[in-house]
Formats: structure tokens, sequence, C-alpha cells
């Protein structure tokens, strides 16, 4: 899975834009986080990997600007543990956690600075 970060302005009508956008391609949304900051918004959106390159092209055709796309591991809470288990591990094993989102079909987004330890930490091999 795939990590979208996008800067938007702090100005009405500019989050529906984004989601008008993506809701009129292909492109299935697995999580998204948004969050304001002094004049802006910062909005993560997760996609699928085959999907990113769609996503991002019609953001940029929107007209809104893309300034990251990071891997991002997407947990199942059910299989992982829970949120308890999953927040531990990741701390525990020095990933870096950045960000933490729920996600679609109970499922939770870590955003780690050190992917390889992350995966190593939760058993997952790299795709």
């Amino acid at each position: 899975m795939k990590d979208i970060t996008i800067i938007i302005p702090e100005r009405g009508g500019a989050v529906p834009e984004l989601w008008e956008a993506l809701d009129g391609s292909a492109v299935e949304v697995e999580a998204a986080i948004s969050f304001s900051r002094e004049h802006h918004r910062v909005v993560h959106v997760v996609v699928a990997d085959e999907a990113v390159e769609t996503a991002t092209s019609v953001l940029g055709n929107a007209g809104l600007m893309i300034v990251d796309t990071r891997d991002v591991l997407v947990l199942d809470l059910a299989v992982s543990g829970g949120l308890a288990r999953i927040t531990r591990t990741a701390y525990d094993s020095n990933a870096g956690v950045y960000l933490l989102s729920m996600a679609t079909d109970n499922r939770v987004m870590l955003g780690v600075a050190n992917m390889d330890v992350a995966r190593e930490a939760f058993g997952i091999s790299e795709s």
C-alpha cells in the first residue's frame, strides 16, 4: 500500500474537491486522514500500489499539491492482535511510527520511518 501526502489550501471547498476528484476515478481509498496546519490542510490517502499512478494523476490534474508518496503497512486488527499489540510491536521494534490511522475493513494503517524493521517485526515479507 502507498500513502500519498497532499497539501491543500485552507479554504472552503478544498477538501470536497479532493474527494470529488478521486470519486470520479477508479481509485479505491483504503485509508485516509486529514488535519489542519496553520495555513493549509494535510491529507494522507492510502491506495493500493497499482492505483498510485492513477491517483497521483487525478489529484495533480485537480490542481492539488502532492508532496510525498511512501510505502505504508496496513494490518488487520483481528489477525494482528488488536491496536494495543500493533502499536506495542511497532514501537518496541523502533520502526519509527510517524502516522497511524484506522482503515477500511477493520484494519490499521501505519506509516513508519524504517519499513524493513517494521516488516520484520510483523513477519511481513516485502512484496
